[in-house]
């Protein structure tokens, strides 16, 4: 990373939390549309579901500790650290449960996770000026409405806040990461294809 520069960087790691919600949606919709194809695509997912989401949960942690403490040593807003709470944990446990193999971490990991979604969803709102800040997001002395960057997109002199799509900041990028771990986690039980395959239709056991 020391040859990148954080504006590069910080678009690495845009676009991987872009790649993470992709898959979400992904996932989503190939519970929606049953079809061979995603039943394929969800049993491959379920086989390393665990690494994945220890591997998000991970790769968000790092980037955000990386971003305050070498990168550009950007001071965490109140809802920041309220997120880094929940991803932090988030990563400690679901490292835990890949090398374990134990599925049931999902019981824990969700609900984490799931806060974490809302509590990103909240910043975002502010961020686009759809929520009024309180004052209580000054407590840490960074405003939750200003971003200190922004990738694929720019900084709307009249909210102070992020405009364009997908406009990513780090919130989003919380958003994105939080988002395809609950996905990740909730891939139904192993799925085998029978001879029903032949006749284009999946067959769950």
């Amino acid at each position: 990373m020391s040859g990148m520069t954080v504006t590069q960087l910080h678009n690495f790691f845009a676009v991987l939390a872009l790649v993470a919600i992709g898959g979400a949606v992904l996932m989503l919709l190939a519970r929606l549309i049953p079809s061979v194809a995603s039943v394929r695509f969800l049993d491959a997912l379920h086989k390393v579901q665990l690494p994945l989401a220890a591997l998000v949960a991970t790769t968000a942690s790092l980037g955000s500790l990386y971003m305050s403490e070498y990168g550009n040593h950007w001071t965490p807003c109140r809802f920041c650290w309220f997120q880094r709470i929940f991803m932090y944990s988030s990563a400690v446990v679901l490292i835990m449960a890949a090398i374990r193999r134990d599925r049931g971490v999902k019981w824990y990991a969700v609900p984490l996770a799931s806060i974490g979604i809302l509590l990103s969803g909240y910043h975002i709102l502010l961020e686009r000026g759809v929520i009024t800040e309180a004052t209580a997001c000054d407590a840490t002395g960074v405003k939750c409405t200003v971003p200190y960057f922004i990738s694929f997109g720019h900084r709307d002199p009249n909210t102070l806040g992020p405009a364009g799509f997908p406009a990513v900041t780090l919130a989003v990028m919380a958003f994105c990461g939080f988002a395809a771990i609950v996905a990740l986690l909730l891939l139904p039980e192993h799925l085998d294809l029978t001879e029903d395959e032949s006749h284009g239709e999946p067959a769950a056991s």
